[in-house]
């Protein structure tokens, strides 16, 4: 009999991975940034942030050096909740959460 262990399917960890991927956190992070630092869309368009940024981005907020670590780590747990939470919204603001779903 297979099982499946739910707990890896749905780690910290593999969260952190599929949102990293994710164009739409790409975009959410071109978009944080122009924000934060009042940059142009010119100098900063969509795109711009690729899967090493947005991994570099998680684990620098969660304190981690590897996206494994999260899972162990209950602050860089409850802080990758957080950037989740941040980014769902940002999609809702948009309309864009049924279009660009995380998971």
């Amino acid at each position: 009999m297979t099982t499946t262990n739910a707990s890896v399917v749905d780690s910290m960890a593999h969260q952190a991975g599929r949102l990293c991927k994710a164009k739409g956190f790409h975009r959410y992070l071109d978009q944080a940034k122009r924000t934060r630092h009042g940059i142009h869309h010119n100098a900063l368009p969509d795109g711009s942030h690729q899967l090493e940024d947005a991994t570099d981005f998680i684990h620098k907020a969660c304190g981690v050096q590897a996206n494994s670590e999260i899972d162990h780590n209950e602050k860089a747990a409850h802080m990758l909740r957080r950037i989740i939470t941040d980014y769902r919204r940002w999609q809702s603001a948009r309309g864009l959460a049924q279009r660009e779903a995380m998971t």
